[in-house]
């Protein structure tokens, strides 16, 4: 059974699926009717050194991710065995929904604009960053917040792999947390995420209310393959979308529990989005499960012809 693993924020780099846009028409034509749906010009965001900038932005970053992917699946659904399962990292949890045919694309799109405006707008509200801690374990890394908590809110994000996990939360607390784990073992690593803001913690609760209410109103319907949520760990159904997206907001996601979960069913793994963040984390999770990327031309013929296509 083949894994699709669904990129998250993080993985937009300019330029990346330009060939498939320019050889591709079914991806054209995706990003385009996106950019109509949006009212955007999602090609300049995409392939423009000029807006660099602006696409790292939350705002623009996860409708942009969530076209890429979704046009990405275009060129792989008719080669691809039935069934297979669905991982997405957060943001592409929507882009998991929306492949599966869970809601239409149009209408996941104008939700992720929303999401995203909302994230970015509780961001700029608090000072805050996200630091990826490598080589500790996660007791270590919760108690490093317990104890930071008099500096402000932190709290861990995401559990990424058992020896990759991120927190988030505000900058003097963030720094006490990581500062104290390095304290106790000087192989402990940090790397600081660019992004806008700490998402998947309480930071985000400001915000909750409004999603929900975005989220409430839509008719979910029974997919074409299974979602798994990292929030959870458990498949997604029409009934529970509502309520887990909604807690996926500030809750810690855990890509590692979740695909781990599925080792047993799973022959290869293809990240659906631009990068390879999520298999290289397949990568430290399961070393020996095939991995393959369908962000190029050349890239996507391999994975097709990987697939017996």
């Amino acid at each position: 059974m083949i894994g699709l693993l669904f990129s998250g924020q993080g993985a937009q780099k300019t330029g990346l699926t330009h060939d498939l846009y320019l050889q591709e028409p079914r991806y054209r034509q995706i990003i385009d009717q996106a950019s109509a749906v949006l009212n955007w010009d999602l090609p300049a965001l995409m392939f423009d050194d000029r807006y660099a900038d602006k696409l790292a932005q939350t705002q623009y970053a996860q409708p942009v991710i969530l076209a890429q992917s979704y046009g990405l699946f275009q060129l792989i659904r008719d080669y691809l065995p039935a069934p297979s399962e669905a991982i997405g990292l957060s943001l592409g949890e929507y882009s998991a929904l929306a492949c599966g045919d869970y809601l239409d694309f149009a209408t996941i799109l104008k939700v992720i604009q929303r999401r995203g405006e909302l994230m970015q707008n509780a961001s700029d509200q608090v000072h805050s960053k996200m630091v990826a801690i490598m080589h500790a374990s996660l007791a270590q890394v919760q108690t490093a917040c317990q104890r930071a908590q008099t500096h402000g809110v932190v709290a861990v994000a995401n559990v990424n792999t058992p020896q990759q996990i991120v927190i988030g939360g505000e900058i003097a607390a963030v720094d006490a947390a990581t500062a104290w784990l390095q304290q106790q073992d000087h192989h402990i690593r940090k790397v600081t995420l660019a992004v806008s803001g700490a998402f998947h913690t309480p930071l985000m609760q400001p915000i909750q209310a409004q999603l929900q209410d975005v989220l409430a109103p839509l008719v979910w319907q029974e997919g074409k393959f299974r979602v798994w949520s990292t929030t959870t760990q458990q498949v997604f159904t029409p009934e529970n979308l509502t309520a887990t997206l909604t807690s996926q907001l500030v809750s810690p996601t855990n890509f590692a529990a979740t695909l781990t979960s599925l080792v047993d069913q799973l022959t290869a793994v293809i990240e659906v989005g631009p990068g390879r963040t999520l298999l290289g984390f397949t990568k430290k999770i399961l070393p020996t499960l095939p991995r393959y990327q369908i962000d190029s031309i050349d890239k996507l013929a391999a994975t097709r012809s990987a697939l017996g296509g």
